[in-house]
Parts: C-alpha cells; sequence; structure tokens
C-alpha cells in the first residue's frame, strides 16, 4: 500500500501516526511527503520509532550517506552511524590513504604504499562500500 496521497493518509495510517504527522509534519518543521515516503519504503512502526534519529543524522551527515548505511545496516543502527561512517571518496585508493593517515596521524613521507592495493584489502576486511560512500564493519 502506497500511503503517499498527501490527502489520504489519515484514511490509512495508524491515529498515533496521523497525530505524529500532524504534529511534526503539517504544523512542524519536517516535510509530509518525505515522511510518507519514509512510511512507504519503511513501515509505520519504523516510521515513529526511528524518524526523529533518521531527520537527525540526515541533517548532520548527508541523506545519501545515512541512506547507505541503512542498506548495509538497518534503521536500528542509526545510533552507530557516527562511529561506522569513514566518509565519501571519489575513489578507494582515496578512501584508504585517509583511513590511515587519519587514524595514524601523518606516515612518513618516505614509505611508498599502493592505495589501490590497500583499498582492495579494507574492502575485503574492514570496509563497506555503497556508491561513494564508506563505513566500518566493526563500530
Amino acid at each position: 500500500m502506497t500511503v503517499t496521497f498527501t490527502t489520504s493518509y489519515a484514511e490509512y495510517l495508524k491515529p498515533e501516526t496521523v497525530e505524529y504527522i500532524e504534529v511534526n509534519c503539517i504544523d512542524g518543521e519536517y516535510s509530509l511527503g518525505d515522511a510518507l515516503t519514509f512510511i512507504d519504503e519503511n513501515s509505520e512502526e519504523e516510521f515513529l520509532e526511528y524518524y526523529d534519529e533518521y531527520i537527525e543524522v540526515g541533517e548532520e551527515n548527508g541523506y545519501e550517506a545515512v541512506d547507505a548505511f541503512i542498506k548495509l545496516n538497518s534503521l536500528n543502527d542509526l545510533a552507530d552511524f557516527a562511529d561506522a561512517y569513514i566518509g565519501e571518496y571519489q575513489s578507494p585508493e582515496r578512501m584508504a590513504q585517509d583511513y590511515f593517515e587519519s587514524g595514524t596521524g601523518r606516515l612518513d613521507y618516505r614509505i611508498s604504499i599502493d592505495w589501490l592495493e590497500t583499498a582492495e584489502y579494507l574492502l575485503q576486511h574492514d570496509v563497506d562500500r555503497v556508491g561513494d560512500f564508506y563505513f566500518r564493519c566493526s563500530y
């Protein structure tokens, strides 16, 4: 069932969901269309339980990154987003370089590292990727 009909959602949703929408979307600061899309893609129960946190994490980090994280994990894991998120990179090599340089400080300039090979290892063992978004497997 698709409830994105902004004029008739109240006929299909539970009273507590309708009340939340009326307070937070119609009278509040959230978008009604975005809220209904979230319900369509997830469930009413997940909407009531996770939507505030989804909005907060999405506003802080970007919704594309949060949606990528949810594809790998679940809405239940949103509280761990900040610990898991490595960043958005155009190449795995750049991610691998930043992964090690930001975690250990500056690498000695005399050391030559094959960042592509390092990235391939990370992606097999320690890092997940959705598009250009990278996340730690263990967080």
